[in-house]
């Protein structure tokens, strides 16, 4: 399936594929184990990237794992921020594995809206 991002104003949404692989551990695979800080929890949007300072931080909701945002992503370098504990959070991307969607199912989306 080809990568699924909409894009909303400071929030995207993504199918679990699309950030990373099935292979052991999702939490793991989505930080930055160089990153003293990687592990760290921000309940609410950061206001600086932890690794390049960035302002811009995105809210990412992945389809069937959590209805809201899951973490936080430098939109710069991409970064991943966690929201709740490394624990909570690899429980809620467990439930997407193995999720698929139609995207011509989901009406119509005016090409401005595009990425």
């Amino acid at each position: 399936m080809g990568e699924v991002n909409i894009t909303f104003p400071n929030n995207k949404l993504i199918m679990l594929e699309d950030v990373i692989s099935e292979d052991g551990n999702l939490v793991e695979n989505l930080l930055d184990d160089s990153m003293e800080d990687s592990k760290d929890v921000h309940k609410t949007r950061p206001k600086k990237c932890t690794r390049c300072k960035s302002s811009k931080i995105l809210g990412v909701e992945i389809m069937g794992a959590y209805d809201g945002i899951l973490f936080w992503e430098c939109d710069i370098c991409e970064n991943t921020i966690l929201r709740f504990k490394e624990e909570l959070t690899e429980k809620y991307l467990q439930l997407a594995k193995g999720l698929w969607t139609n995207p011509s199912d989901w009406g119509y989306i005016p090409p401005s809206e595009f990425n």
